[in-house]
């Protein structure tokens, strides 16, 4: 096996190199959904010069500069920082200036095969750890508020497992629904949490869950017989202030199951992963096929059109939903497709030529009549 502590491996690299993403893709065609054939086909065309480029000239700084077409693949860690970036400092203009707790809410190693691809059964899952919440303070104030909450789903753990949880971030406190003031909870009974969460998430499994007689024998076991005092819900941190909600935020969205930081070895057969648990300060290594580092790598990539991201109470898009009418409000940000900002100084560039692929090492020496848009235009 070959590892190196001077060569970088990427996740892209491996997928090219020996047509590994091809052979696997040939062989599995049947077992691979469309969303996970499209979002690695992206990835591997993300910035690559033979499908063309645009040119664009920053008049005030006097530079030309050269884009690419971006994937925006969600397992493209390139086009994921961006997106994470663009997001974060979105919504936390948006965040209430109050307190907040990082919790994570997670399931029985048991559940999360019985689960797996089921959209709708995590998409209510989701919705309970917000309702979870949401009784826990009311209780614990003894009165009824809406307190605010973003839920992160992650399905997978450090050695790229299936593995189902949430990461929440939740106000502490919300608005009272009575007095419509701001009631601050410093403290929530945890035990509450995690037996309210084994509560509703059994319920939504068992519902959704085909029903086998192994499923039921299992569900049974974990409902009368098995973690006696709930399911497990971390609680990371609490009394995040607002300025550093995007670091706790940005981390767990939009990026691929394994960073390319952590593949330590590949020989052209086998992939190498190394494992950190900062917590009990213990590190191993875990070695794949190229087949089964693949398998697990778009096991994690989400149905067309799933949110990962959801908002809720206060935080929720219907509650934050503003109507637009002025005119001005359209054009004053509206960015044409192909504009890029400057990098020197922020103005927005509209593509003064483009490069079809024939063009792959960049502009030509000499101007060509047709490439420049401005010859088109009368």
């Amino acid at each position: 096996m070959q590892t190196h502590p001077a060569i970088r491996y990427s996740v892209r690299d491996i997928l090219k190199d020996n047509n590994n993403w091809q052979n696997y893709k040939l062989f599995y065609i049947k077992e691979l959904r469309t969303e996970q054939i499209k979002e690695v086909d992206a990835m591997l065309l993300c910035n690559d010069p033979s499908k063309g480029y645009f040119y664009y000239y920053c008049p005030d700084c006097d530079k030309h500069i050269l884009t690419h077409f971006k994937c925006n693949s969600r397992i493209c860690s390139r086009c994921g920082k961006a997106y994470v970036d663009r997001w974060a400092r979105k919504v936390v203009k948006r965040m209430l200036d109050v307190n907040h707790s990082h919790i994570i809410f997670t399931l029985p190693s048991d559940l999360w095969l019985l689960i797996k691809d089921d959209w709708q059964c995590i998409k209510e899952l989701s919705a309970a750890a917000y309702k979870v919440i949401v009784e826990t303070m009311e209780q614990s104030s003894k009165h009824i508020i809406t307190p605010g909450m973003l839920s992160s789903l992650h399905t997978y753990g450090k050695d790229m497992k299936y593995n189902v949880h949430f990461h929440t971030i939740a106000t502490e406190g919300g608005m009272d629904n009575k007095t419509k003031l701001w009631r601050e909870i410093t403290y929530l009974p945890y035990f509450l949490l995690r037996l309210k969460w084994k509560l509703y998430a059994l319920d939504i499994i068992t519902k959704c869950a085909e029903k086998t007689i192994d499923n039921q024998i299992l569900l049974e076991s974990l409902h009368y017989h098995r973690y006696r005092q709930g399911f497990n819900v971390k609680v990371i941190k609490t009394k995040i202030p607002k300025k550093e909600l995007v670091r706790y935020i940005a981390r767990y969205i939009r990026h691929p199951a394994i960073s390319d930081r952590r593949i330590v070895g590949y020989d052209g057969k086998n992939v190498t992963i190394v494992c950190e648990d900062k917590d009990e300060g213990k590190k191993w290594y875990v070695t794949f096929t190229v087949d089964e580092f693949i398998t697990r790598l778009i096991q994690h990539i989400p149905s067309k059109n799933f949110k990962m991201i959801r908002y809720y109470g206060l935080y929720s898009r219907i509650k934050n939903k503003q109507s637009f009418v002025k005119q001005e409000t359209i054009t004053k940000y509206f960015r044409p497709k192909h504009s890029i900002r400057c990098p020197f100084c922020g103005k927005t560039l509209e593509p003064s030529e483009y490069f079809p692929p024939s063009f792959p090492t960049g502009p030509p020496k000499k101007e060509i009549f047709g490439e420049k848009i401005i010859d088109w235009i009368s």
